[in-house]
């Protein structure tokens, strides 16, 4: 019997660890529980077109430097953290001192230049369709097909 390719679909959506800087995933201090984002993913409209909004301010910056590819990485960390809070939903099991609100947090979390290992982080993990693909098995191996978030 031949393979049914669309049993590897992956999941939209997924809950990706919050790695600190040495790349250990962060624990909620009381708790335990892990801290993670809900990210949408590489397969969806919704990552599709925060990528291709990115790479479009990208490619119009080096244009009107005549050209200049150097110019296309300038705010190319501004542009990272537009991307990621286009296709980030929310954090779980993390607070920002005197923000409220899903939206408002995941900015202040990839804004805060302090913090910009989560941002490296999560660009590269965003963009890893395994990290997808566990969401996606994990979902089927409890019957669902709901996706987190």
């Amino acid at each position: 019997m031949a393979l049914n390719i669309t049993s590897k679909r992956v999941a939209d959506v997924s809950d990706l660890p919050i790695k600190n800087a040495d790349g250990v995933p962060l624990r909620d201090p009381d708790t335990g529980a892990p801290v993670t984002a809900t990210v949408f993913g590489p397969g969806t409209k919704i990552w599709q077109v925060a990528d291709a909004a990115k790479r479009r301010k990208a490619i119009k910056r080096s244009r009107e430097a005549n050209g200049k590819f150097e110019a296309a990485l300038d705010n190319e960390a501004e542009d990272t953290v537009e991307f990621l809070c286009a296709i980030t939903k929310r954090f779980n099991n993390l607070e920002f001192d005197d923000v409220h609100g899903e939206k408002d947090t995941v900015h202040a979390v990839y804004s805060d230049p302090l913090l910009g290992f989560i941002r490296d982080h999560m660009e590269a993990d965003t963009k890893n369709w395994e990290n997808f693909m566990k969401a996606s098995q994990a979902l089927s191996s409890f019957g669902s097909g709901n996706s987190p978030g």
